[in-house]
């Protein structure tokens, strides 16, 4: 049987907004794996030396005594606004932990849960977009160079 024109194309129509969900899906799932993973290193009492901090991005970006300083002028503020957040972050997975055990169904309050924990994800992806800016205005061009290719490099390693 021969497909009319409106159907032909209300189905490439539906094939294709499928397709973009999916590609959408898919980038939402690395954001949030990649976001998860700079959530997870580096906690409280940020410090130069702590194993999983900014000393690598340090070393790599081979900072001086003065672009040191000037970054941890802003680095106190940042790391506890996002030690707040991450407070924020642990709770409401939590709550949605609480939800999946408690409920038989997918229901209003699973949606809502989800909905908060997206919404404190992308405060903690504002902050460290934010943050990234804040160390490309201290640094000379050399070194903004090489910390956009490093941003670049980290945001294209699938997790």
């Amino acid at each position: 049987m021969k497909m009319g024109r409106f159907e032909y194309s209300r189905g490439r129509q539906i094939l294709f907004l499928t397709g973009l969900f999916g590609l959408l899906l898919v980038i939402c799932v690395g954001v949030s794996l990649l976001t998860t993973r700079w959530v997870v290193h580096g906690k409280d009492n940020w410090e130069h030396d702590q194993p999983h901090g900014h000393q690598w991005l340090h070393e790599e970006l081979r900072l001086t005594e003065a672009e040191e300083t000037a970054i941890d002028a802003f680095e106190g503020g940042y790391r506890r606004e996002r030690g707040e957040l991450l407070e924020t972050f642990n709770e409401r997975i939590a709550d949605l932990r609480e939800i999946l055990v408690t409920q038989d169904a997918y229901s209003d309050d699973v949606d809502l849960a989800i909905h908060r924990i997206h919404e404190v994800h992308g405060q903690l992806q504002e902050l460290s977009i934010a943050h990234y800016y804040d160390m490309l205005s201290v640094l000379p061009p050399e070194k903004q160079e090489k910390l956009r290719q490093l941003a670049v490099k980290a945001l294209s390693q699938p997790e």
